[in-house]
């Protein structure tokens, strides 16, 4: 069960960490313990942010199932031996759910969907994904690309969309789906497998068959979780997720380009910046190894900002941090800029060493 729930908690910062993958409060992930007990992510939370003791809700899924499997028909199906069509509106599905919720926050209104899906599911919001399920034609678009996928036409998410998913999976699943896979209309992706690493691997090799088709540059996202598969592997770095930074002052081909090098860049000139940023970022070249990290961390400490690529990443304990190391990233790299052709002031080595040891600027970043 510890595998598992640690396994849940991956799956949820995988995607969590990801613009490209989640927004905001947007997409959720569960996982079966057993035939009773799931884990869903609980509504309002951010995916990045669930953890060990919170950010998700436990639920009988047994109760959904068995009540889709009883009442939710195909139009002109008799429910329950009657000529009534009973339909799963929106007041059934709430009194379902508080029936079916054990413990935890409140429970996402995706939980009826993943009540029917695999043992591990994701359901994100790629925006690779979603300019073909917004597209006229997209949604046949990826039925060609992905024959075996469930594609499902747009419901208002919960307990409509979940009616519309389990009849259409039934539909599907008589010619060969395995509801591994599931499209939904104007809204995303949703992929379910039996590990982790099987829902991870699917849903990478989704976004790539798709990048492909639509002739798109996909290899910054997805090394942000190269990265952090690395880092994971650090004791040091354990706990961090890896922010792609999109900010136009960071861009290695934007604004600011001509500081953000190795020889260049110095954010040693304000206290925040120290702060914030660490004493230096950590460049890594295309073929680094856990010895580079390592050896960085011994002489500098833990880094703020990784540059891998030609794109500066940011780790951090959730996105809000990261968002926020970024802007004061941005601000550096501005004033860097706007002083190439002349001289700075840098605090020394000591200045640096006692802001970050400050126990007064220890308790604001925790903050």
């Amino acid at each position: 069960m510890e595998n598992a729930i640690r396994d849940f908690i991956r799956i949820s910062k995988y995607a969590g960490m990801r613009n490209d993958l989640a927004q905001a409060g947007g997409g959720n992930t569960s996982v079966k313990l057993d035939d009773r007990v799931m884990l869903v992510k609980s509504s309002g939370f951010q995916l990045a942010d669930v953890s060990e003791n919170s950010g998700y809700s436990k639920i009988d899924y047994r109760l959904v199932v068995e009540y889709f499997q009883k009442n939710v028909r195909e139009a002109g199906e008799a429910a329950q031996g009657t000529e009534v069509e009973n339909a799963f509106t929106e007041e059934t599905g709430k009194k379902l759910l508080q029936e079916a919720q054990m413990e935890g926050g409140r429970a996402s209104i995706e939980t009826f969907l993943h009540a029917i899906t695999g043992k591990y599911t994701l359901h994100s919001h790629p925006a690779l994904v979603n300019i073909l399920t917004a597209r006229v034609g997209g949604m046949d678009t990826l039925h060609t690309m992905f024959p075996e996928a469930v594609l499902v036409p747009y419901r208002k998410p919960g307990a409509a969309l979940a009616e519309a998913y389990y009849k259409q999976y039934r539909r599907q699943q008589a010619q060969g789906a395995d509801g591994s896979v599931i499209f939904l209309a104007n809204h995303g992706l949703v992929v379910s497998g039996d590990s982790a690493d099987q829902v991870i691997g699917y849903t990478e090799e989704i976004l790539q068959k798709i990048a492909g088709y639509l002739q798109f540059s996909y290899e910054a996202c997805p090394n942000a979780t190269k990265l952090w598969n690395a880092f994971s592997e650090i004791p040091e770095l354990q706990d961090k997720i890896v922010y792609l930074s999109e900010n136009r002052f960071l861009a290695c081909d934007g604004v600011a380009s001509a500081v953000l090098e190795e020889g260049t860049w110095n954010q040693a000139f304000c206290p925040d910046c120290v702060v914030y940023g660490s004493k230096k970022p950590l460049f890594l070249s295309d073929d680094f190894c856990a010895e580079d990290i390592t050896a960085f961390i011994e002489k500098n400490g833990v880094p703020a900002m990784v540059c891998f690529r030609g794109h500066f990443y940011i780790l951090a304990e959730s996105v809000k941090k990261a968002q926020e190391i970024e802007n004061v990233m941005s601000f550096a790299a501005q004033v860097q800029e706007a002083n190439l052709s002349h001289g700075m002031h840098f605090l020394d080595e000591g200045q640096q060493d006692e802001l970050l040891n400050w126990d007064a600027e220890k308790f604001r970043r925790q903050l």
